[in-house]
């Protein structure tokens, strides 16, 4: 047996670890339009974004086998400033599976981030499969659905947009800094540099559009590269909204659209709610959550903005990931605290069950806890798919 290496990759490993990843992820894809990592997500593959530090890597001698990428970035919610990492391209090589080299690696990543403080992970997979390390479906969308009819029946069946749709550029930096004003007035936003958010837009090979009425702009929205399906769009004033989705179908030639709004985004949601022709709620992503106390603060404060929830205070005994918290949670008005208590539980719950009860669409948990607190839940967990590995 060769000399193995499980640990951080280096520089020294990057051309090589993309070449793994995409031999093992698109290798077999006969397709016309066949993927490969540096186009699906820029953001993670650039050499400036050290890809190579962020994977975890196994080599045999010289030859990587496996890997599981690690990627941090920072969430703001409720003006509190979150910990995250993102867990992406999770592979091994064909002829070195079956050796526990997925396994090995997701917990190494685990405990990068139990170690570095971190506050919660994001991860898209199967279910199964990852909650086995701590991870579960979590957060909720608005999903909205407009098509053609709609348009004719409140615009006329002749409507045009009038508006003028330009692909956003690295060279745009004004509009870019629209797009980005309007990414951070959101109660919960992934923070994104000037330089890299072109990058991040271009996720899973979309490509961003600003929308422009004259000189002025009015928003912008995300379509596929191949198929031109709109994936995110947003009007940086809500009443702008109609006008950006029959931009958006007349640019992408559809007679539907189908876009998702998170829930504390309630300017627009309510918007599309009175237009459209269907909707529908999502989860957002699967997480795993390493410091309840921060999390739960932020966004049930984000909540607690939104809405009015009954004032109270609901202790909770968490068997964590990381380590048992026992939390008193209070919600006074719009003023929302989480501390440690040594109250006895008003529910106990392990830790998947807890990030069910927490963000999850359904938790028949909630239930059990006293009436001012089912108001509570789930949280307003949201995590934009632009910004997910």
């Amino acid at each position: 047996m060769s000399n193995i290496y499980k640990g951080r990759g280096t520089k020294a490993d990057e051309k090589q670890l993309i070449g793994m990843l995409d031999d093992v992820f698109f290798g077999d894809d006969t397709s016309e339009h066949k993927p490969d990592f540096m186009s699906l997500l820029p953001k993670l593959y650039k050499d400036k974004y050290n890809p190579g530090y962020n994977n975890v890597i196994v080599k045999e001698g010289s030859e990587i086998k496996a890997a599981v990428g690690c990627y941090p970035h920072e969430v703001v919610a409720a003006g509190r400033k979150l910990k995250v990492m993102g867990i992406g391209n999770v592979a091994v090589a064909k002829d070195s599976r079956r050796k526990g080299y997925m396994i090995d690696l997701m917990n190494m990543a685990l405990d990068i981030m139990k170690e570095g403080d971190y506050d919660y992970s994001l991860l898209g997979g199967q279910r199964q499969r990852y909650g086995y390390f701590g991870y579960e479906p979590a957060g909720y969308s608005h999903g909205f659905t407009t098509d053609s009819g709609n348009i004719h029946r409140l615009l006329g069946a002749d409507a045009k947009s009038g508006c003028t749709v330009k692909e956003v550029t690295e060279a745009d930096t004004e509009t870019i800094r629209r797009i980005k004003a309007i990414h951070e007035s959101a109660a919960v936003y992934s923070v994104r540099s000037e330089e890299m958010t072109v990058d991040i837009l271009k996720s899973w090979r979309n490509v961003p559009y600003a929308v422009f009425e004259g000189e002025e702009f009015k928003g912008y929205f995300i379509a596929s590269l191949y198929g031109k399906e709109v994936c995110e769009l947003k009007a940086e004033k809500a009443e702008d909204t109609l006008k950006l989705i029959l931009s958006a179908m007349e640019f992408c030639e559809k007679e539907q659209i189908h876009f998702c709004l998170p829930v504390f985004d309630g300017e627009r949601c309510d918007y599309m709610a009175k237009i459209c022709e269907n909707s529908a709620v999502y989860n957002t992503d699967m997480v795993n959550v390493f410091n309840y106390r921060r999390f739960i603060e932020a966004f049930l404060a984000v909540k607690a903005a939104r809405v009015n929830l009954c004032g109270g205070t609901l202790n909770m005994l968490i068997h964590g990931y990381k380590a048992d918290e026992s939390l008193a949670v209070t919600v006074d008005g719009k003023n929302v605290t989480v501390c440690e208590t040594d109250a006895k539980p008003d529910i106990e719950l392990g830790h998947n069950d807890a990030i069910r009860f927490l963000t999850g669409l359904f938790s028949k948990e909630r239930f059990d806890v006293p009436a001012f607190a089912q108001s509570w839940f789930p949280l307003d967990f949201y995590a934009a798919g632009s910004d997910n590995a």
